[in-house]
C-alpha cells in the first residue's frame, strides 16, 4: 500500500504542495537542472523538449529553461481562466515549476552522453544508435516527458479545481500553445 501512495505522490504531489512551496522547490530542481544541463551541454529548449548540444553556456541554459517556464506558466494561466474562477496565480506558478521537475534526469543522463560528431550524424543518422549513452538518454525521454506532461495536468487540475473533458481539451491546447510560444521566443530571442 506505501508504493501506491508513493506512486499517487509522484504523479501528484499538488494534494501535499502548492503555491509558494512548490515554487522554491520547483527552482531548485530547475536551476540543478540549469546547472548540470549548461555543463552537459543539455538545452532545454521548450516546455517538453530537451537536445543535447555541442556548445552551451550557462548563460543559454538558463535562458532557455526561464523562457519555457514563463511560457508555460502564462499559458497555463489563461487556460485557467478559460476552465475555472477564482483561483490563485501563485498556485499555478508554483505548480507548473514544480512539474519541470523530471527534467532534471535528463539533464544528468545527457551529462554523460556522448554525442557524436554532427559531421558523421549528417551522412548517417544511424550513427547515434552506436553510441550506448545516447541510446539510454533517448529511452528515458520517453517517460520523462510523459511524467512532466502528467505533472502539468495534474497542476492545472489541481490549481484550477477543474476536471472533466473541458479541462483535458484545455490542457491539451494549452500544451500545445505553450511549446509553440516557447519555441518561437527562444528562436527570435537567441
Amino acid at each position: 500500500m506505501k508504493s501506491n501512495g508513493f506512486f499517487r505522490l509522484m504523479v501528484n504531489p499538488f494534494t501535499r504542495i502548492a503555491g509558494w512551496q512548490a515554487f522554491g522547490l520547483g527552482l531548485v530542481f530547475l536551476v540543478v537542472s540549469g546547472i548540470i544541463g549548461g555543463f552537459g551541454n543539455v538545452v532545454f529548449d521548450g516546455v517538453i523538449d530537451s537536445h543535447l548540444v555541442t556548445q552551451l553556456t550557462m548563460m543559454q541554459s538558463f535562458s532557455y529553461i526561464g523562457i519555457s517556464l514563463l511560457t508555460l506558466v502564462l499559458v497555463m494561466w489563461i487556460a485557467g481562466l478559460f476552465i475555472a474562477k477564482g483561483f490563485r496565480f501563485i498556485d499555478i506558478l508554483g505548480t507548473m515549476t514544480l512539474s519541470k521537475a523530471p527534467f532534471l534526469l535528463i539533464a544528468i543522463v545527457g551529462y554523460f552522453a556522448k554525442m557524436p560528431d554532427m559531421n558523421e550524424v549528417m551522412k548517417n543518422p544511424m550513427v547515434v544508435f552506436h553510441s550506448m549513452s545516447m541510446v539510454v538518454l533517448m529511452i528515458l525521454s520517453i517517460p520523462v516527458v510523459v511524467w512532466s506532461i502528467t505533472l502539468m495536468y495534474n497542476a492545472l487540475k489541481i490549481s484550477s479545481g477543474a476536471s472533466g473533458g473541458k479541462l483535458t481539451t484545455v490542457f491539451i491546447i494549452a500544451i500545445l500553445v505553450s511549446e509553440a510560444i516557447s519555441k518561437l521566443m527562444i528562436y527570435f530571442l537567441m
